[in-house]
């Protein structure tokens, strides 16, 4: 399998979790015998869709601006067995970036309308299409913020969306007490890329597992507004108040 991924992070590989869960998934990936590659979007010229339909009407399958999402990136996306889509959460949707590199992809869809009963849709232009994974982390406690990019994916890629990965509390990944459930939640992400080579999915077990709580959900959000407290009082040029130990013992 052919598996190239999209990494629309804007943080550098050093401290984007988006890049560690994406890292994570792609090593299992590896292990069932993907050939792997991460291209990393904020490396390369996107411009806006115009909604001109030179894709439809002039070029047809090809964008009428000549950028690298035209010169190369497209390219790479039509090639890929699987498509790796890898943003972090920006206003409970992806952000800016991957939503330019995916409006970008309307040249590979004709213009008649089909009824596939569900809804109304564009017929795939290609004969070949990337299967779809979608992978997303977000600092809030729970899933439930990945609700409007779940569903922006599933209308975007119907059937051909074989898996959503999406980790909450991504920011809480680094602290040392937490490691042991980290660890777990790692392993999990490993094993998902090595089904979704397998299989085509993610084992109800599996993702059970990659979405586990690494502290009750009332610590974290403690533990995040501590943080944000701290931030301001430094910008503001006091002293920060000293760690709250009672707060510390309730995730060790």
């Amino acid at each position: 399998m052919n598996l190239v991924a999209f990494n629309s992070s804007p943080r550098d590989n050093q401290t984007s979790k988006t890049e560690l869960i994406l890292q994570k998934f792609l090593e299992g990936a590896r292990q069932a015998g993907a050939v792997t590659e991460t291209l990393y979007l904020r490396e390369y010229r996107i411009k806006y869709c115009l909604g001109c339909f030179g894709c439809w009407l002039q070029n047809k399958g090809r964008c009428v601006q000549e950028d690298d999402m035209t010169g190369e990136l497209f390219g790479h996306f039509l090639e890929a067995d699987l498509a790796v889509l890898a943003t972090p959460l920006y206003h409970f949707n992806m952000n800016a970036r991957m939503k330019s590199f995916i409006e970008r992809t309307l040249p590979m869809m004709e213009p008649a309308f089909t009824d596939q009963g569900e809804g109304v849709h564009h017929p795939f232009r290609m004969a070949k299409v990337p299967r779809i994974a979608v992978l997303s982390v977000c600092a809030f406690p729970t899933d439930y913020n990945f609700q409007a990019l779940s569903l922006n994916m599933r209308m975007l890629f119907g059937h051909n969306l074989v898996a959503e990965i999406y980790r909450h509390s991504s920011e809480f990944l680094h602290i040392p007490p937490l490691q042991p459930q980290v660890e777990e939640v790692l392993a999990a992400v490993v094993q998902a890329g090595s089904e979704v080579v397998r299989y085509h999915q993610v084992s109800p077990e599996t993702m059970n597992a990659l979405t586990r709580d690494l502290a009750p959900r009332e610590t974290l959000i403690q533990m995040a507004n501590q943080f944000w407290r701290e931030e301001i009082e430094k910008e503001e040029g006091h002293s920060p108040p000293a760690v709250d130990d009672d707060l510390v013992d309730k995730y060790v």
